[in-house]
């Protein structure tokens, strides 16, 4: 009995010993990055807004580490550091109009995919796990789409994102919106969407629906949930 346990310790220190330690700097990439690599050990640097705005970290300041996944420049890269940058490439244009770019269900799908091809090259032992994972999750966000795409059309929605935060969002599934900044006539059939780190009593009086979005996904375990209550929230 004792030689099974003793095998079963080795074989666990074995499988900690090479899995991927990976740093995202927010919330939702570690998410993103668990549903490619779910056995890799993630360190998440920002919970929420306040410290993401505020605060930055250097890469140097960690070790051992196989990968930074960042939004843009939120974590300070040395040369030599493997990362994924998700303001650079594909997705600048979209990151430089809105930085929340995970708020769109198919930018998430570019955002895997690029953290993925980075996987591969990182560990390429594993680049058919790391596949069929951005597969089988790109599979679930398309149909999580469709699905929203199909009942939204025909409902008359009217947003006011009081911090800007699902632009993207609105614009994929073409909910009409509008924000603050737009000096905004604010009648009763808006819907006020904002952050839930928005501390502001201006609009507890008023009678809308008002919809609370945790943005930077803090109390979630699953991306896709993160979608759905958000879609939950507007549709019911």
């Amino acid at each position: 009995m004792k030689k099974y346990i003793y095998l079963i310790i080795i074989l666990i220190f074995t499988i900690n010993l090479f899995s991927l330690n990976i740093v995202t700097s927010i919330k939702p990439l570690e998410l993103i990055t668990k549903e490619l690599v779910p056995d890799a050990n993630i360190t998440t640097i920002y919970e929420n807004s306040d410290s993401f705005f505020n605060l930055k970290i250097d890469s140097k300041d960690f070790n051992n580490v196989d990968l930074f996944v960042v939004l843009d420049k939120e974590i300070i890269l040395s040369e030599n550091s493997k990362s994924v940058v998700l303001s650079e490439g594909v997705l600048f244009y979209p990151y430089k109009e809105n930085p929340f770019i995970w708020t769109d269900p198919l930018y998430t799908v570019v955002i895997a995919y690029k953290i993925e091809k980075k996987l591969e090259s990182i560990s390429p032992e594993n680049a058919n796990e790391f596949r069929n994972n951005l597969l089988n999750f790109t599979q679930k966000l398309v149909d999580l789409s469709d699905s929203f795409s199909k009942i939204i059309k025909d409902k008359k929605i009217n947003i006011l994102d009081i911090n800007e935060t699902f632009i993207h969002f609105y614009k994929r599934y073409n909910i009409k919106y509008a924000t603050l900044g737009e000096d905004e006539t604010i009648t009763k059939d808006k819907i006020l969407v904002y952050n839930i780190n928005y501390d502001d009593s201006t609009f507890d009086n008023l009678k809308n629906k008002k919809i609370l979005v945790d943005i930077f996904a803090s109390q979630y375990d699953d991306i896709i949930n993160f979608y759905k209550t958000i879609i939950d929230a507007l549709i019911n």
